[in-house]
């Protein structure tokens, strides 16, 4: 079963310019798989990779951390009810207008939206 490549709906100046000033020299690339996997431990794998927190040479204030490829974001699970009862909330600006979407019709709309938002919420509270 081939999977469909999404396209990149973002200002492509802007991240390459945000790529340019990425120190790329020792990085490595990891690859994860979310088939099937829970979200929250998923997002606690990556968040650890991200920090560096899996390497022998970690100390804290270094950004020793490796890139980050999340594959099948689509087939991520979830336990419990959180597929209906959890919602993403925002603020548009304008009054009265806060916005909210439930993780499912989240997962329809854009399923790497889901671990984008996941992970960093397991960074220490200094880091965010």
């Amino acid at each position: 079963m081939a999977t469909t490549a999404q396209t990149f709906s973002g200002n492509m100046k802007k991240a390459l310019a945000g790529l340019r000033r990425i120190n790329l020299e020792g990085l490595r690339w990891r690859v994860f798989d979310a088939k099937g996997q829970v979200l929250g431990r998923l997002a606690s794998q990556i968040a650890t990779v991200v920090q560096g927190k899996d390497k022998p040479t970690y100390t804290p204030y270094r950004e020793d951390g490796d890139m980050c490829i999340v594959l099948n974001a689509q087939d991520v699970c979830v336990t419990g009810r959180k597929l209906t009862n959890k919602f993403y909330r925002w603020h548009t600006g304008y009054v009265g207008h806060l916005k909210e979407r439930s993780l499912k019709a989240q997962m329809t709309k854009d399923p790497t939206e889901v671990i984008r938002k996941a992970v960093p919420r397991c960074f220490p509270k200094q880091i965010t």
